[in-house]
């Protein structure tokens, strides 16, 4: 069995919290909205989206990022509201038609 490769990010010393949720946002969206999609499409529990690397205190910590089929509505909810907010309009659109696939499930 060959080791899926995921996306890893090095952030250095930035505050993770404070990284995902500005100056990374525009990066990991995307990514979480890829995963969101082949996860939908090929039916699968979870995928690891994304690691983030950063130093805490002299020690490298990485935090992976997932999506997964339980918490999917929460994922594409959130991935809505950042497309919205963004004017990202063509990745609304796909995202409602995954939610609509989701409903065939």
């Amino acid at each position: 069995m060959t080791k899926k490769r995921v996306k890893t990010i090095h952030i250095g010393t930035k505050d993770i919290y404070e990284w995902t949720m500005y100056e990374g946002k525009s990066i990991l969206m995307p990514l979480l909205f890829e995963s969101s999609k082949k996860l939908i499409n090929k039916n699968e529990d979870e995928i690891r989206a994304v690691r983030i690397e950063a130093d805490i205190r002299g020690a490298q910590t990485a935090f992976d990022f997932w999506v997964r089929k339980d918490d999917i509505d929460d994922t594409l909810s959130k991935l809505m509201e950042w497309a919205l907010e963004e004017e990202k309009y063509e990745i609304c659109q796909e995202i409602k038609k995954l939610e609509d696939k989701l409903q065939t499930f």
